[in-house]
């Protein structure tokens, strides 16, 4: 019964426009109180999940997302981006995915990406005549690659929550994250037959002196993923290590791009110091509403519920994408991890399921949250960039949710996709 009332209370703080963290904290105090457990067990359990080596990788890696959005490397990433894949059918919507997947690879962030590079997408887009509502819709759809290609600050929150290893979370979302962008840009060729988007011509093909020379120009900006990557795989470093690297390079290339100031740099400092700070208490909030969780074994009551009526594994899978896709469309990524895990982790171990599996499949499902109302948090930023309202940019967008629909049924159903890379390297 208290269990009942726990998840009622804190169900109703959410309804009310409470936020998530202290709607955690509030429904945990009211169950510690009446089922008569000591209060202090919700400092202990807060200051015991905050103290995380592998957590301490998440204020470096916001760091080092936001010097990189003032460093100048952006521009030369999509610059690079134009020389390679311009001249193809759908040109710069081609290069708008291609430039995301690359900045993937540094900041991990798909709002970072949104925010920063989708500014200079939408920009160079509008310019050549692509539609300012379409060009939403593809650099929105184009950011929820971000946190699934490694490093992701979404998947240190998830090892840290699932007990998993950082760096084998890192390595299983390179090829969905892949899958996820060839997915995109094989949607945006079938596009450009059609006659109810209007693509301005492609670009000439760029000559090898073109080529040539965005490479140059970008070859400092288009190392780092290789470098934070290449440290993280090898295991040279562990994820917090290189999210120090993160932020002492993308400092490196603003100083070398001569794109960074003092002043830039203190208010970066400062942005992501108030970011943290954010994530961090939610994250703290959610330990002791975890803990609760777990000790009550509310999990498995529900997983034993739901196989009186489902026993497929593919089925129970199939309904917990659902549960999620619908989660991902009312609250944001971060509170979707930490509500969730602790519920759905017992269930899909129960079910034969590698955490590692489930954690890039959770994200997937999240991420395409970005791009449903109503919070769809991804389309209302890209059309605030493009100048359009928030509904044509959510219009344009639906049929970017066909291929990553079709990709996270690819990668749900199909395990070797996501645990190949991590079982090959670790």
């Amino acid at each position: 019964m208290t269990v009942i009332i726990f998840f009622s209370l804190f169900l109703l703080l959410l309804f009310l426009n409470c936020s998530v963290a202290f709607s955690m904290l509030l429904s945990s105090f009211v169950f510690l109180y009446i089922s008569d457990i000591p209060l202090m067990i919700l400092t202990e359990r807060i200051s015991a999940g905050l103290f995380s080596f592998p957590l301490l990788a998440m204020p470096f890696f916001i760091l080092a997302a936001r010097i990189m959005n003032t460093a100048g490397i952006t521009n030369r990433i999509f610059n690079f981006s134009i020389a390679m894949v311009s001249h193809f059918r759908g040109g710069l919507a081609h290069v708008n995915v291609i430039s995301s997947m690359i900045f993937s690879g540094i900041s991990g962030s798909a709002m970072a990406d949104v925010a920063g590079l989708g500014a200079v997408e939408v920009k160079a887009m509008k310019e050549n005549g692509y539609d300012a509502g379409y060009t939403a819709a593809v650099t929105a759809a184009s950011c929820t690659i971000g946190p699934v290609v490694p490093p992701s600050m979404l998947m240190i929150l998830l090892g840290v929550m699932m007990e998993e290893s950082v760096g084998r979370l890192f390595a299983a979302g390179f090829l969905p994250g892949i899958l996820m962008g060839f997915s995109l840009m094989g949607l945006i060729y079938i596009q450009s037959f059609s006659k109810k988007v209007a693509f301005p011509p492609p670009s000439p093909k760029a000559g090898r002196k073109e080529r040539s020379k965005a490479f140059k120009e970008g070859f400092w900006a288009l190392l780092a993923p290789a470098i934070i990557l290449g440290a993280i795989l090898s295991g040279v470093v562990t994820p917090t290590e290189a999210g120090i690297i993160a932020v002492l390079y993308a400092t490196f290339l603003g100083v070398l791009f001569k794109e960074i100031t003092f002043s830039s740099f203190i208010e970066a400092l400062t942005d992501s110091a108030l970011q943290t700070g954010v994530v961090m208490f939610i994250v703290a909030a959610a330990q002791i509403f975890s803990w609760i969780i777990t000790t009550e074994q509310a999990a498995l009551t529900a997983y034993e519920f739901v196989v009186q009526f489902v026993s497929s594994k593919w089925a129970i899978l199939l309904i917990i994408n659902i549960v999620l896709l619908f989660m991902g469309c009312l609250i944001e990524g971060l509170a979707v991890i930490l509500i969730m895990v602790p519920v759905l982790l017992p269930v899909v171990k129960a079910l034969g399921v590698d955490p590692t599996h489930f954690g890039v499949f959770l994200l997937i499902n999240i991420l395409i949250g970005l791009l449903t109302p109503p919070l769809g948090l991804g389309v209302y930023i890209a059309s605030n960039v493009a100048g359009v309202p928030a509904m044509e940019g959510f219009k344009k967008t639906v049929p970017f949710l066909v291929p990553l629909i079709i990709t996270l049924l690819l990668v749900t159903y199909i395990p070797e996709i996501t645990l190949f890379i991590p079982n090959l390297i670790f």
